[in-house]
């Protein structure tokens, strides 16, 4: 029983998630949108991510390998909802160009 359901939750699919705002924090997302105002630096990659809807969400990737990302990429991503100085952000864990 509880076997069971703990795999099945594991295996779920996210939906795709326009806005941040009315999620909870540490709630884990799909997003996918536009790579806007990308700033790499030696221990993370921060970009704005434009949505369908032109919603703007702050994305911060701590990246374990080179990220070859530009302006205006349009990529998939999955990550948790975070507040960080009363403003909700995504830390990414996946990001897919597309």
């Amino acid at each position: 029983g509880l076997g069971f359901l703990f795999v099945y939750t594991q295996i779920v699919d996210l939906t795709f998630t326009a806005d941040i705002e009315t999620i909870a924090d540490s709630e884990k997302i799909a997003m996918k949108g536009t790579v806007k105002n990308l700033k790499v630096t030696d221990k993370a990659v921060f970009f704005d991510l434009e949505g369908e809807k032109i919603v703007h969400t702050d994305v911060i990737l701590f990246a374990d390998s080179s990220i070859y990302l530009r302006e205006g990429d349009h990529v998939e991503l999955t990550g948790q909802v975070e507040e960080y100085k009363g403003e909700k952000e995504v830390i990414a864990e996946k990001v897919v160009l597309k």
